[in-house]
């Protein structure tokens, strides 16, 4: 279904390009290059990625909106161009400024200020609409600042303008540690972002007729702009991905094809370059492509230049080579523990202390158990739910069941409606082979949230749970 999406938002994207007056051949080459765009693996080939997918679909949908409204001057076409930048921006947020740029086309077609003011009324009730919602899903824990920095901003301007003209040797996930490092990239978005500002004041001069690049440049900024912001919260563990250039990629695929037939001779030559530029493109795609859809244990091994990638997948693959391979696996977690200058470093390290807990203590290693446990305790703010789960799994393991179910009866009374701790509570009596105890835990949590995993276990249950009865 995603890569249905990606053929829907692609000829959506040769639809508008066409309805804002592109010649065939070059609307048709944009929106060919946006559809084997390499950044793009991540959004269609990752389920998850289909949060991008769908704001794209509700955002082409909303411009083909307002191209009808430009042409037949009926409000019903704003509403529902505003109806779909709703839905875009309830899909993923990236969407926010695109009615800035439907303001500017309006702005250069001389519309007025009164004109302009009741054009923005259906977007903006939209907007607020969305952050009321966004508001109520958060409720009292708002997102606090990730304490990023603006040259941080800057780097992540410089990267993807970067990786969007050359989107060649791509890593399956982007570290950002080194890109907020690199002063090349800092020195890179401050040019870009500069060009755009300037770009967005030139399309604001409606004295100037040629507008092309400078329109074509701010939209891609005003599209990526939304995805960097997410530096500065602190809910995000993604702070640089590849399927943040999905929006913007569209723009620049498209003003690409534009801008080559427009300023290459022979026509000949211009088919053949954006031709190669395609195949190139799909040739860089396939591969990581190929990654998605395996067996979890599968994906992440088979990424082979572990050093390149981001903490996560590092995490990632390390998890999953620890069953096989304990030293390699353990190599990967020094890299990542010897990072603590990275913007996500204490996160990780939290994960690694308590993923190397949990396996030491099934391997009734209880020393180095106790170690990691020692180390998660010390750090601010104590024991995550999932870290106190684990000390107690590691209490039943070492004998001392009254220690561990001490830990899991205080926090399923803390939490008595929460499906991970009466899973998690259930997995304890499992591991003390209390199974009437761990059936009565499953079977609450099936009647609070009835799902296909907790059924499962409940049937598995019932045989070991007969000669107890009996």
């Amino acid at each position: 279904t995603n890569i249905l999406l990606q053929v829907l938002n692609s000829s959506l994207l040769l639809l508008i390009l066409l309805r804002i007056g592109m010649g065939g051949a070059s609307a048709l080459a944009g929106a060919i290059l946006f559809s084997v765009f390499p950044a793009h693996f991540e959004n269609v080939a990752w389920i998850s990625g289909r949060t991008d997918l769908l704001s794209f679909l509700f955002a082409a949908l909303s411009a083909l909106g307002f191209l009808s409204f430009l042409k037949k001057k009926k409000r019903g076409w704003l509403a529902l161009s505003a109806l779909f930048f709703g839905g875009g921006l309830l899909a993923k947020e990236n969407v926010l400024l695109l009615p800035v740029l439907f303001l500017l086309v309006l702005w250069r077609r001389k519309a007025k200020a009164r004109e302009l003011l009741l054009a923005s009324g259906p977007f903006v009730l939209a907007a607020a609409l969305w952050f009321i919602l966004r508001a109520m899903a958060f409720g009292g824990a708002a997102p606090a600042l990730s304490g990023r920095s603006i040259l941080d901003f800057f780097s992540a301007i410089g990267f993807y303008t970067a990786r969007m003209v050359t989107p060649f040797g791509l890593t399956v996930t982007v570290d950002s540690g080194p890109v907020f490092a690199n002063p090349f990239y800092v020195a890179l978005g401050i040019m870009t972002a500069t060009l755009s500002v300037a770009s967005i004041v030139f399309v604001l001069d409606r004295r100037r007729k040629a507008i092309n690049a400078p329109l074509f440049f701010s939209a891609a900024f005003l599209f990526l702009l939304p995805s960097i912001a997410i530096l500065f919260s602190s809910l995000t563990l993604s702070l640089i991905a590849w399927r943040f250039l999905y929006l913007p990629s569209a723009v620049f695929a498209a003003g690409l094809a534009y801008f080559v037939f427009r300023l290459v001779r022979p026509r000949a030559v211009a088919y053949a370059l954006l031709g190669v530029l395609a195949i190139a493109y799909a040739v860089e795609t396939y591969p990581k492509s190929g990654l998605f859809g395996r067996e979890e244990t599968e994906f992440w091994l088979g990424i082979r230049r572990v050093g390149r990638e981001d903490l996560i997948a590092r995490f990632n693959i390390g998890i999953h080579t620890l069953p096989q391979d304990e030293k390699r696996a353990l190599q990967i977690f020094n890299q990542i523990l010897e990072a603590e200058t990275h913007p996500l470093y204490p996160v990780w390290q939290a994960r690694i202390y308590e993923e190397l807990a949990m396996y030491y203590a099934f391997q009734k290693d209880f020393a180095k158990a106790e170690f990691y446990f020692g180390e998660l305790s010390k750090k601010p703010g104590g024991q995550s739910l999932h870290s106190a789960f684990n000390y107690s799994y590691y209490l039943a393991f070492a004998g001392r069941r009254e220690e561990g179910e001490k830990i899991v009866q205080n926090l399923v009374g803390r939490y008595p409606l929460n499906h991970f701790v009466l899973t998690r509570a259930a997995k304890f009596y499992l591991i003390v082979k209390d199974y009437p105890r761990a059936a009565e835990l499953y079977g609450q949590d099936y009647r609070l949230f009835r799902n296909e995993q907790t059924r499962r276990l409940l049937e598995e249950l019932r045989p070991l749970l007969a000669p107890a009865r009996q």
